[in-house]
C-alpha cells in the first residue's frame, strides 16, 4: 500500500487522477477516495473539482486532504456541469497521462500502473477506457464494460488541445460528452485503445436533475451531429419532422422505414416530441425543447464547430511536426529534473509553445 508517507518514483511518468463531484459526500467518501489510499502507482496528484454541492462534500474533502496530500480540490462558484469542471482539471493538470473517473467509482490499486504501461507500449494511443465492473446496476458485476465515462485517460498531447463541449448540457443532462471528446479525438492521428486491465467498480450513486434525461440526451446527440453535418439538412429535416408529425398523429398512418434511418432522426422527431409534451401538460418543457431544437442546438453547433476546428488544426499540426510521440520518449525531458518545480517549469514552456 502507498501511503502519504511513501517516497515517489520519479522515474515514473506522473499521472494526473481528475474526479468532478456533485452532492455525492458519501460515495465520494466510501468508494472514491478511500480507494486511493491502497494505490500501488507512486507518482501521481489527484485533483477533485466540487461542482457547487450543498452537502458535505467540502468536509469530506477537507478530511482526506489529511491522508492524502496529493490531493488538491476546488469549488466551482455556481453549478456550471460536468463538461465545465472536466476542463478546469485539464487546465490545472500536470501530468503526462490525465485519469478521469467518477465519484462513485472505486479503481483498482494496480490501475495506475496498468494505464501507464499500457500508453508505454502503444506509442500512438492517445485516449483510453479502461475496464468497468458495474455493482449494484442492470449489467453483470462480473463482466467488465468499456466506453464509460466511468473511467477513461488521455495523453498530455490531447488535454494540451482538446476541451470538453460545455454545450452538451441540455436539461442538466451530462451523458455522451467523454464519447463526444473522444470522437473528436479519434478523428486525429493516433487511436483509442481499451485497457482491459485498468479497472475499476462503479457503484452508480443516485444523481439529481434526471427526470428529463432522455429529453436532454436526445438533444445533446442531435447537437453533436449538427457540429459535423449540415446545418441545412439539419433544417431540411425539421420540415420532415412536420410531415412525420402529421402521417403519426393526424392520419395515423404507419411510420416509415426511411424517418428511422434518416441522420438527423432525433430532428425529424422532434416536433412530435412537443406535441406529446403538450398533450401531457409540459408546457413549459414543451417550449423550450422547440427552442432548442430550432434556435440554439444549431447556432451553438455552428459557433462551436469552428472553435473545435481550429484546434484540431493546432494539433495535427503539432503532431506532425514530432518525430515521436512515444510517452517514454516524452518523460525523458522530464526525468533529468528532480525537483517539482522544474517539471512544471518545462510543462508551462511546452503549453505555451503549442498556443
Amino acid at each position: 500500500m502507498v501511503s502519504k508517507y511513501t517516497e515517489v518514483d520519479m522515474t515514473q511518468p506522473l499521472v494526473t487522477l481528475g474526479i468532478c463531484t456533485y452532492n455525492r459526500a458519501a460515495s465520494l467518501c466510501q468508494h472514491c477516495l478511500a480507494a486511493l489510499e491502497k494505490l500501488t502507482y507512486s507518482n501521481y496528484e489527484i485533483i477533485v473539482i466540487d461542482d457547487c454541492s450543498s452537502d458535505k462534500t467540502q468536509d469530506v474533502l477537507h478530511e482526506y486532504k489529511e491522508k492524502l496530500n496529493r490531493l488538491q480540490f476546488f469549488r466551482n462558484d455556481k453549478n456550471r456541469g460536468l463538461c465545465y469542471s472536466r476542463n478546469r482539471i485539464l487546465e490545472k493538470s500536470q501530468g503526462e497521462i490525465i485519469v478521469f473517473f467518477d465519484d462513485d467509482v472505486s479503481i483498482f490499486p494496480s490501475c495506475l500502473d496498468e494505464i501507464v504501461k499500457a500508453y508505454l507500449q502503444d506509442s500512438a494511443a492517445l485516449f483510453a477506457w479502461g475496464g468497468v465492473y458495474q455493482c449494484h446496476g442492470s449489467h453483470d458485476s462480473n463482466k467488465l464494460t468499456f466506453g464509460s465515462g466511468s473511467l477513461f485517460s488521455m495523453r498530455r498531447i490531447v488535454a494540451n488541445h482538446f476541451r470538453f463541449d460545455t454545450n452538451i448540457r441540455y436539461f442538466k443532462t451530462y451523458c455522451c460528452e467523454e464519447h463526444e471528446f473522444a470522437r473528436r479525438v479519434q478523428r486525429q492521428p493516433g487511436k483509442i485503445i481499451q485497457i482491459p486491465t485498468a479497472k475499476a467498480n462503479h457503484y452508480q450513486a443516485p444523481a439529481k436533475n434526471r427526470a428529463w434525461r432522455g429529453l436532454g440526451g436526445d438533444l445533446n446527440y442531435l447537437y453533436e451531429k449538427a457540429k459535423h453535418g449540415s446545418i441545412l439538412k439539419y433544417y431540411q429535416s425539421l420540415l420532415i419532422g412536420i410531415q412525420y408529425t402529421i402521417d403519426c398523429i393526424i392520419f395515423k398512418h404507419k411510420v416509415e422505414k426511411d424517418y428511422y434511418q434518416h441522420y438527423y432522426r432525433e430532428a425529424v422527431h422532434s416536433f412530435h416530441q412537443v406535441l406529446l409534451l403538450l398533450r401531457d401538460g409540459k408546457f413549459l418543457i414543451a417550449s423550450k425543447y422547440l427552442f432548442n431544437i430550432i434556435v440554439d442546438v444549431p447556432i451553438r453547433a455552428l459557433i462551436k464547430r469552428r472553435i473545435e476546428a481550429k484546434q484540431a488544426d493546432k494539433f495535427r499540426q503539432l503532431f506532425a511536426s514530432a518525430d515521436n510521440i512515444d510517452l517514454q520518449s516524452e518523460f525523458v525531458q522530464y526525468s533529468n529534473f528532480n525537483t517539482k518545480d522544474s517539471r512544471e517549469l518545462l510543462v508551462d514552456i511546452e503549453r505555451t509553445s503549442i498556443k
